[in-house]
This record gives structure tokens, sequence and C-alpha cells, in this order.
């Protein structure tokens, strides 16, 4: 990571912490996670994804639901997110000073994003074994630095690539278990307006940038329940993972030159997750589907950002745990068409008394509708479309919180939060059932 200011030696480690979170942005699941793993248990609002069916991605919730298929399959998505969200800005003062900075807000704050997944699995008598790539956390933040909220952050940005490789072992007709061991990378980039320097001639104002990178290993295990045919009830868990982001902070003076190198370490932990799914064929041609998600986001309490050369410093953060529940029904239209849609509510980690711009997240509601079209007993596609409609919320930031010591004050509203996804997969079977052919007796 790369951090620029000019105040003195011992500015980073106030200002470290803030950026730090700073990519944590507007994302599609609680905190700065992202639920578009799949776009066939999108278009069910994800009702469902831990409990198997056609989509290869539940092996991403629930390892244990990988697909039994004989032979190989692979799975291609692509999902592009375009949410909004606004600030209104009410009142903010500058640091040290406390300047009237005015109430100059963002009109959209969150950019828009493409998320891709992948899978593969392949299965032979009661294993079978998978591959997934997928982004767990990330999107984007963007704020001009010249706002009336910049001491608490302008640009942010997370990249975030998970690889998993899993194993399913079927125990017997009613029981298949499952297990898996992923590595991480975490890449971010983080701007804010800050202090460039403190002198008896005044104070001068610029912005700082942090880039940083760092690899983490995790594991899940799931098991899959069939409780009659057409039933299944499948729990997957996914483990925390520690990142250890480090790079280097520059000093700055008031003309921008640099003046000094420090390493720096900032340490983040992702959150642990539990998920619980089931799926019911009512008839041939109906099927219910339902999730329960709890995500661990109250282990977030503290960010402990050292500087060397320059004390420690602790980023309070207060989050609660995330909640996600959503519902879902499918329909068998004929042999080649099948439809879907789901509802989904979700509890944000971040409450009115936490937020902060680089975090403008709020309790969501998930209105989905799907479809897969098999194209050939061999080659399928999935579509899926998703509406979110965000709460309001409010931002209340001061000095008061040793972490804001040099931020100033921000009092703020988070309006107009709403999210338009759109998502599409490609299924291929290499050994699906060749025709039959007829047998000629002349």
């Amino acid at each position: 990571m790369i951090l620029r200011h000019g105040l003195r030696r011992t500015a980073p480690a106030l200002v470290l912490p803030a950026l730090a979170l700073a990519c944590a942005g507007s994302a599609q699941a609680g905190g700065f996670g992202l639920r578009e793993q799949s776009a066939y248990y999108q278009g069910s609002s994800f009702a469902g994804s831990a409990a198997g069916g056609a989509g290869l991605a539940s092996m991403y919730w629930n390892p244990a639901a990988l697909s039994f298929v004989p032979g190989m399959q692979v799975e291609g998505n692509v999902t592009y997110i375009a949410p909004h969200a606004s600030i209104d800005v009410q009142r903010a003062t500058g640091p040290i000073t406390g300047a009237n900075l005015g109430t100059y807000g963002v009109s959209d704050i969150v950019d828009n994003a493409a998320v891709p997944a992948a899978y593969v699995s392949y299965a032979w008598d009661r294993i079978a074994v998978g591959v997934s790539v997928n982004a767990p956390f990330g999107l984007v933040t963007d704020a001009p630095c010249n706002w009336s909220g910049r001491y608490y952050g302008c640009y942010s940005r997370i990249y975030d690539v998970n690889v998993q490789g899993n194993v399913a072992y079927k125990v017997n007709d009613w029981l298949t278990i499952g297990g898996g061991v992923s590595v991480n990378y975490m890449d971010a980039r983080l701007t804010q307006g800050q202090i460039n320097g403190v002198s008896t001639q005044g104070i001068a104002y610029g912005s700082g940038q942090v880039d940083g990178d760092d690899i983490g290993l995790g594991f899940s295990v799931g098991a899959l329940f069939t409780l009659m045919p057409g039933t299944t009830v499948g729990v997957g868990y996914r483990t925390s993972i520690d990142q250890n982001l480090k790079g280097q902070v520059t000093i700055l003076n008031s003309s921008a030159t640099a003046i000094q190198l420090l390493p720096a370490n900032a340490g983040i932990t992702l959150p642990d997750q539990v998920t619980a799914s089931f799926r019911s064929k009512l008839t041939p041609q109906w099927t219910l589907l339902g999730t329960v998600e709890w995500t661990n986001w109250s282990q977030l309490q503290q960010l402990v950002v050292v500087p060397t050369g320059a004390n420690a410093s602790v980023l309070d953060l207060g989050w609660r745990d995330g909640w996600f529940f959503s519902g879902g029904v499918e329909y068998q239209w004929d042999a080649k068409l099948a439809l879907r849609a789901g509802l989904g509510y979700e509890i944000s980690p971040v409450t009115d008394e936490v937020r902060n711009p680089r975090l403008p997240d709020t309790n969501r509601t998930w209105l989905s509708v799907g479809a897969t079209y098999a194209w050939t007993e061999q080659l399928s596609l999935d579509f899926a479309y998703t509406h979110i409609f965000g709460q309001s919320g409010s931002i209340n930031l001061s000095p008061a919180d040793p972490a804001n010591a040099l931020r100033g004050t921000l009092v703020a509203e988070v309006n107009n939060g709403y999210v338009d996804i759109v998502s599409m997969a490609v299924r291929y079977k290499f050994d699906a059932p060749l025709p039959k052919t007829a047998l000629i007796v002349k």
C-alpha cells in the first residue's frame, strides 16, 4: 500500500485505518461482500443456493452440493451490477480548524461493475471433485475529492479473487458430505482528502492514496441431506480468511514532494459464513426454494494498523452480524424451459451509529426473476434479473471518535439506494448421453 501525506511522523497511525477500509463500498451483499456468484441462483434471489440443483455454483456455498452427473461439467457466469446511492450532506466541517465545508454531496457514489464466476466438476461413482473461481468481496465507491465529506473518503476500490478446490462424497442415498480449500487474493486502492501539512503559516490540504495486496487461505465444509426424492436440505460453512495488506507509507510535503517512506501493515479478517438452504419438488412442474444465511461481520470490531516508525492505530468499526433470507419458486414450463422467481431481505451489518461514506450500506430487499433454457442435452443457458431496493440511512461522524481526529465532522444521509443486476451463464455437460440410433432391419 502507498499512503501519501505530509502531516508529521505520527500521522500515518491516524490516516491508514480509515483508508484500509475505504474499499468496502456498497457491495451487493452485506458489508463489502458480493453475492453474485451464479445466474442460475440469482433468478430465485439465491433461494436454494446451498441445496444443489442444476447450477454448479451451489458448490460455492456448500461443497457437498457438487453435481454427481457422470463425467465433466463446466459453467461460466458473468454478472453486470449497476448500483446507485446518493449522499446528501447536511453539515460538514474541516479537521483542526473546524472550517465550514458546505453541503456538497455525491449524486451517485457507487460505480458499476462486472463480476465473473466459473466452475468445473467431474464425478464418478460416489465421488465428485470441483474447482470454483469467484469474487466474494468488492465493488467501488467513487466521490470527487472536493466534496464536503472528502476527509472520510473519495475513491475506493477492492479487487478480490478466490480459487477453491472441492471434493464431495456420497455416504449413502440420503447423505453427501464435502469440503474445500481456497486461496484468496485481495488488492485495494483507496483515496481520501487529508491534511498535508501543519505549520505556523497555516494548514495545507491534499489527498492520500493507499495501494495494497495480500494472499490468504481458507476452507469450507458442508453436508447435503436428501429427505425424500426431490427434496434436499444443504448446509455449508466458509471460514474466515486473514488478510495482511503489506506496503509502504509515502510522506509528502506541501509541494507534493516525497520526503520519507514508511513500510506499513494493515490487517483485516474476512468473515466466516453459514448458508442453509432447501429445495423441494412439489409437483413435476413446481419446486419450492429457500435460504437463510449468516455472516460473521461482528468480528470486524477493530482494524489495527502498524506503520514502521510510527504509532500503531486502532479504528473502531462496531459492526453487527449480517443476515440474509430468501424464498423462491421454480416452474418447469416444458422439457427445455424452466422459469424461476425469488424474494429476499438482507439485514446489513452497518448501523446508523457507525455508517460512513466508504460503507454506505443499508438493509435491502431483493426481487429477482430468471430462466434456464436447455439448448441441447449438453448445453444450457441461464438468465437472471434482480432489482434491489435499498433503505435510507444516516451518517454521523465527528472527532469525538479518536480515529476521526483529523477528519472533522460529517452529518449526511444515504438516499435513493437501488441496484439493477443482470446475469447470464453457460453450462455444458461433456458426457451427456448420446442419442439412441434406431436399428433398421431389412
